[in-house]
């Protein structure tokens, strides 16, 4: 999904989480030292549902509330939060600047390339916003690119800038957004054709702008349901693995749907994927 500023903001304390009593996973390296620090930093976007930044720095949002709940099962009992745009996550996490990335980050072939995942936590449509009766009939990343007059923004990095150069959008074409309310303005001020983000990323900033000359369309036809996971350093595979049990326990009690779907997620829709299916092996 998104932000989407080039910046990264200091850490944030996220709140410290009641310890969840649960079986004792034995993992070496990196999560015996988040144990013994008493936390974790993650990397975060700033595009609610997915992640929401409050002006205290407090983040909510499903996916740091998943992975709040998981790493409070791992014996970690806070979370500190980073603010890094979906573009510089993965060099984040390689460079170790950070300890994982939750934040709506989809799982993509490319991207497994470099980091690992752990299982879907979170699934869902993509949407365009359009001027309201949405006059050039934008159903399809294949509508923008049969007409090069046209321009759409979305954050750069993210998986709509990759949607759409895959089906036929020039890069020209595409102007990056530095957060998805400035996006939204370059759309109400005429600047872009269509705003580009995740369906209910989209619907939650049209319903918070309020603007009658603006329509959601969703989902994009012609482009897969995106699911995210979790996002760790490829030499973390313990701890990613640690993180996949936990999760796993999260699913089977329930409690992992008393979390997103408040959010407006499909519990069901993100039970009936695995991380496989996206990126065999990684």
């Amino acid at each position: 999904m998104m932000r989407l500023v080039r910046r990264t903001v200091g850490l944030a304390a996220i709140g410290a989480i009641a310890l969840t009593t649960t079986a004792t996973i034995g993992v070496a390296g990196t999560l015996d030292d988040l144990r013994a620090q008493g936390y974790a930093t993650v990397a975060v976007a700033n595009e609610p549902p997915y992640s929401d930044i409050k002006g205290d720095g407090y983040v909510t949002g499903a996916a740091p509330d998943v992975a709040r709940a998981v790493m409070a099962k791992l014996g970690v009992p806070e979370l500190r939060a980073k603010l890094v745009a979906y573009g510089s996550m993965i060099p984040a996490l390689m460079a170790r600047r950070v300890d994982m990335a939750t934040s709506g980050l989809y799982i993509k072939p490319k991207r497994c390339e470099s980091i690992i995942y752990s299982e879907p936590d979170l699934c869902g449509a993509e949407a365009f916003a359009v001027p309201k009766s949405n006059p050039h009939n934008l159903l399809t990343y294949e509508d923008i690119a049969a007409n090069p007059e046209l321009t759409m923004t979305t954050c750069a990095g993210c998986a709509e800038e990759a949607y759409a150069l895959e089906r036929g959008v020039k890069k020209e074409q595409i102007k990056v957004f530095t957060d998805p309310p400035s996006g939204i303005k370059m759309l109400q001020q005429g600047r872009v054709d269509v705003f580009a983000l995740s369906g209910l990323g989209t619907a939650d900033l049209l319903k918070k702008t309020n603007d009658p000359n603006l329509e959601l369309v969703m989902p994009v036809k012609g482009v897969p349901m995106g699911c995210a996971g979790a996002a760790f350093n490829p030499d973390d595979t313990e701890f990613r693995d640690a993180y996949d049990a936990a999760l796993a326990e999260l699913k089977e009690s329930g409690e992992f749907a008393k979390i997103i779907e408040p959010y407006g997620f499909s519990a069901e829709a993100t039970l009936g994927v695995k991380r496989d299916d996206f990126c065999p092996g990684n």
